[in-house]
């Protein structure tokens, strides 16, 4: 019986210790794998946050849906933030934020401040844009001079018929605006140049709200970055604009022979600077080398980006640009 009861004594005594040992195991286990290095981040794979000015936001906001359907299940992660260029701007100079959107360039002194992250910053000016003039679709107004905008933003002009074009159009005119906004910041700098908008205009939240309030209202102009006309899809009546000074916009300056002359807001007028109201989209990043805010920013400048663009009846920034004939 003796060799029986010392096999009983022999396991009595091992499984404590083998209970013990497997627990120390599995915590040493934990606390490894818990220390072990994060995968490093790559063009393709991390997250990034962007900043996107609100009147701009369609074509950006396709630009990260096409990257995440190719790049997401690498690993790459893109969140946003539906602002205004100015606030994107100070988010970039002030925080951790890594790419951003700009309806303009910035200035010398915010360079120096980005600068300050790491020691460069990329500007890329991925597209060109236009703000566009919209009337209620039974209007008959179809033309207007940047002069007369400036006369109903200021409120020297506050009826139709004193407009040039006007072909029989009566009434107060209704200005819809988005207040504090990009909109709102290029009407004061291109058309209004230092003067001061009127006080009675309806100011809107969007450029969505915008769109449809002159679709509801037949007395009514609103303003809204061209890319959205498409996207509200809305019936809204885009109107032709003539600029009557060859010096009134010094970034784009229209060629001599169509100063004077009306020209809706096609892509070869923007890109020729026939359209008065031409502006570009920058996209600003001080990211380094292959993370992935620099593999959505390659993206955006290449050819799938570019492509976006120019679907969407913007012109690309960084592609060749071929016009063909109007048929």
């Amino acid at each position: 019986m003796k060799p029986q009861s010392t096999i009983c004594r022999g396991e009595s005594a091992t499984r404590p210790y083998t209970f013990w040992a497997w627990i120390i195991v599995a915590v040493f286990t934990m606390l490894f794998s818990s220390c072990s290095p994060e995968k490093p981040e790559t063009a393709t794979k991390g997250h990034l946050h962007v900043f996107i000015p609100e009147s701009v936001a369609p074509a950006i906001l396709e630009q990260v849906r096409e990257f995440l359907i190719i790049y997401g299940k690498n690993g790459a992660e893109v969140s946003y933030t539906i602002t205004t260029t100015e606030e994107a701007i100070t988010r970039f100079l002030h925080d951790t934020t890594r790419l951003i959107f700009s309806t303009r360039k910035l200035t010398e002194e915010e360079r120096v401040i980005a600068k300050r992250k790491t020691g460069v910053v990329i500007e890329i000016p991925v597209a060109y844009d236009a703000l566009v003039a919209v009337v209620h679709f039974k209007n008959p107004l179809e033309r207007i001079m940047t002069p007369e905008l400036k006369g109903i933003l200021t409120g020297s002009l506050t009826r139709w018929e004193q407009l040039s074009q006007a072909k029989g159009m009566q009434g107060t005119i209704t200005i819809y605006v988005q207040d504090s906004s990009d909109v709102s910041e290029y009407l004061q700098r291109r058309i209004l140049r230092g003067s001061a908008m009127r006080q009675r205009f309806r100011r809107m939240s969007s450029s969505l709200q915008t769109l449809q309030a002159v679709v509801q209202d037949p007395s009514s102009i609103g303003f809204v970055g061209l890319d959205w006309i498409d996207s509200a899809k809305v019936p809204a009546k885009v109107l032709e604009i003539a600029e009557p000074d060859e010096q009134a916009d010094t970034t784009f300056r229209p060629p001599i022979e169509t100063v004077g002359k009306f020209y809706p807001p096609h892509p070869a007028n923007i890109y020729r600077n026939y359209y008065p109201l031409k502006r570009a989209i920058y996209l600003y990043t001080t990211s380094q080398r292959g993370d992935v805010a620099s593999g959505f920013g390659s993206f955006v400048a290449n050819k799938e980006g570019q492509r976006i663009f120019l679907k969407r009846g913007l012109v690309p920034g960084t592609q060749p640009i071929r016009l063909k004939p109007l048929e």
